[in-house]
């Protein structure tokens, strides 16, 4: 499998980002199709010419190696993933309840508040997993960095995105919603930028919520790595 993953990881993930937009084009008539169509030239071109660029110039490799998982970090990994997934569905199970609609403070702009959003499982959430699958669970499981602190970093985000991920995921396909148990408000909205507006005061939230923005760090650790020294070809494991 690593073998596989070193020639063709970044191949596959870049024929697989615009797929939903060639779906779009299949699935669309007219002047529809012929915009959706330019859209996916444009975005696999783009794709396309950066992996090219990665791959043949050898100072923009990335840096690092694939390799089999060892059974420490596979169970690193995966206890990192079942406690974050534990937090999100615990959270609800001990602080949401139906009867308690308003808000509870615990300290300041912070406190419980049981929210339900209805938001259905949608042909979306598939693809959303089937990439969060591919970027945050093989990749973090087969790719070691040159850096044992850039992998604990890399290790740590990657499952709290694909946990935080799965848990919004899970709930949509069985209650067609989410059940949002704290809230927060204030400078403490900021926790979630995107879910800051200066049209509410404050807003319902489950902890994947929070879990899911993980998603962001590995794209900073990957440009991290390109400051850590390459080892010399007698350190590499063989």
């Amino acid at each position: 499998m690593a073998v596989l993953f070193d020639r063709y990881y970044a191949l596959i993930l870049v024929l697989a980002l615009p797929a939903p937009l060639w779906l779009g084009v299949i699935f669309s008539q007219g002047a529809a199709r012929l915009s959706a169509l330019n859209d996916v030239i444009v975005w696999s071109g783009l794709l396309l010419t950066g992996w090219l660029v990665t791959k043949k110039i050898p100072s923009l490799n990335i840096r690092g190696k694939w390799c089999s998982p060892t059974k420490q970090v596979a169970s690193f990994y995966l206890r990192l993933l079942f406690l974050f997934l534990i937090i999100d569905f615990g959270s609800k199970a001990f602080f949401f309840r139906w009867d308690r609609p308003g808000q509870v403070e615990v300290f300041k702009n912070f406190g419980l508040h049981s929210v339900f959003h209805p938001t259905p499982f949608e042909a979306f959430h598939v693809f959303l997993m089937l990439y969060f699958v591919y970027l945050f669970l093989l990749g973090p499981l087969f790719f070691r960095f040159f850096s044992k602190g850039l992998d604990l970093i890399w290790l740590i985000s990657s499952a709290s995105a694909f946990g935080g991920a799965a848990a919004l995921v899970t709930e949509r396909l069985f209650f067609d919603g989410v059940h949002n148990s704290f809230y927060f408000a204030g400078p403490l909205m900021w926790l979630c930028p995107p879910c800051t507006s200066p049209r509410f005061i404050s807003y319902a939230w489950t902890p994947a919520d929070f879990f899911w923005h993980a998603a962001f760090i590995p794209f900073f650790v990957l440009i991290a790595s390109y400051f850590v020294p390459v080892p010399s070809q007698s350190d590499h494991p063989s």
